[in-house]
């Protein structure tokens, strides 16, 4: 009788024991990787709102969409500035897919936005800021990372963006 009191609280102790084992040896195999691209960004849509005229204050809501070139992968990012005179903060979400189209991650990004003016006189828009994984158990592709980034417009509505960062699969 002693024996099977004993085995009782033993097995439920060793499966707990397993389980927080197997755990750590999870989150010890995830592995941080390294990563830099460089994206084309195309805007699809945009639209402004006036804060402040006289300041020349707006709310902008954008769509783009482009191509991280070495990694092959399709982006759509949809972004809302808060902006004065073309300077001022962005924030939202980038969603990545492979060439077949299938999500393979989203990211969550926010930054600084700088508008200065060309030789010949038009808005050049450049920016910087962080990205981060936004964490969803569905995808295989990475569980994790972030990173920074920074942008240049070099035509109307076209931005080529650096990236880096580190991602964990």
């Amino acid at each position: 009788m002693e024996l099977f009191r004993l085995r009782r609280k033993a097995i439920p102790m060793l499966v707990v024991v397993l389980i927080i084992a197997l755990g750590v040896m999870n989150s010890i195999a995830q592995e941080k990787k390294k990563v830099s691209d460089t994206t084309y960004w195309f805007a699809t849509k945009t639209e402004a709102i006036k804060v402040n005229e006289k300041k020349n204050h707006i709310i902008q809501i954008s769509e783009s969409k482009g191509i991280n070139v070495g990694r092959k992968e399709l982006a759509i990012c949809r972004n809302i500035y808060d902006l004065v005179k073309g300077n001022g903060t962005l924030r939202g979400y980038t969603t990545l897919m492979g060439l077949d189209g299938k999500v393979t991650r989203n990211l969550k990004q926010e930054g600084k936005v700088i508008t200065f003016l060309s030789a010949e006189g038009k808005p050049i828009m450049t920016g910087e800021g962080t990205w981060a994984v936004v964490p969803d158990n569905t995808w295989v592709s990475s569980v994790g990372g972030s990173g920074t980034w920074k942008l240049k417009m070099v035509s109307d509505g076209i931005f080529i963006m650096d990236w880096e960062g580190e991602l964990v699969e």
